[in-house]
């Protein structure tokens, strides 16, 4: 299946036995932009050189520019939304992604 994906800061609430959390996780879409699968860890930046680890530092920071996203449980699994407007997470394509 053909999608993208991006960094998204997922916000975890508090448990009894956890503060509450925020990390960088990768997100993948599918063409029409609807989520189809997030990381279970959160990301950390890597590289082979210290300019490709720098690269993916910055590509991390991009999670910043956009909605906080938060896992909901749902009948039939979960989903991501957004914490502010409770709607499902999406994401536009890159510009030149055929659909």
């Amino acid at each position: 299946m053909s999608g993208f994906w991006n960094y998204r800061i997922i916000f975890c609430e508090a448990t009894k036995d956890e503060a509450e959390l925020y990390q960088i996780h990768e997100v993948e879409y599918n063409l029409n932009g609807k989520v189809t699968n997030w990381s279970e860890t959160g990301a950390a930046p890597f590289g082979r050189t210290i300019a490709e680890l720098q690269a993916d530092a910055e590509r991390l920071k991009s999670a910043f520019d956009k909605p906080i996203l938060k896992v909901e449980r749902k009948a039939r699994g979960y989903e991501l939304v957004e914490v502010e407007s409770g709607l499902e997470a999406s994401a536009e394509p890159p510009a030149g992604l055929a659909k």
